[in-house]
């Protein structure tokens, strides 16, 4: 009698509650334009050349703009002192859905112009030689050839997850 052995099935961790995490107390995010356009490459390079802020693009696609600065209101224990009184805002946030509990890790980090300008090389080619000639500083002209080796990691590790999903 032949054996087969039986796929190990991997359990999704159980997520992080708000009161172990806190993040989304640690920065401001504003939803922005898909950089679609030369304008719109333009300003998140403008954005990135500030320190504390980077871009994030969601599972959906969606990008915002995240300036690092932490909540007044969020204690050392990471509750919120003021939650019943808390914004609109605030109460949007839910730890299902919040990046620290995204199992799929379909998530993007840019943190500097460079790395932007490799995710723009590689997915917007048409606004990316547009945006060269203008608006790219000596600095940041690439060498030929390959993206930043962050930015291969993060995509890499996204296309090995999605042929396990």
């Amino acid at each position: 009698m032949n054996r087969v052995p039986l796929p190990v099935v991997s359990e999704t961790p159980e997520p992080v509650e708000c009161t172990e995490c806190g993040k989304c107390c640690t920065y401001v995010g504003v939803e922005i334009d898909t950089p679609n356009r030369v304008k719109d490459a333009s300003d998140i390079l403008w954005y990135l050349y500030h320190p504390n802020v980077y871009m994030y693009v969601d599972g959906n696609e969606d990008w915002s703009v995240h300036f690092e600065s932490r909540c007044d209101n969020l204690g050392d224990d990471l509750l919120c002192r003021i939650y019943e009184q808390r914004p609109h805002i605030c109460r949007g946030f839910d730890n299902k859905t919040c990046e620290v509990n995204d199992h799929a890790h379909t998530a993007l980090t840019i943190r500097t112009p460079a790395e932007f300008l490799d995710w723009l090389r590689e997915n917007r080619k048409k606004v990316y030689k547009k945006l060269q000639k203008r608006f790219v500083p000596p600095e940041l002209q690439p060498a030929p050839g390959k993206p930043s080796e962050k930015l291969k990691k993060q995509k890499k590790g996204n296309k090995s997850r999605k042929r396990k999903s």
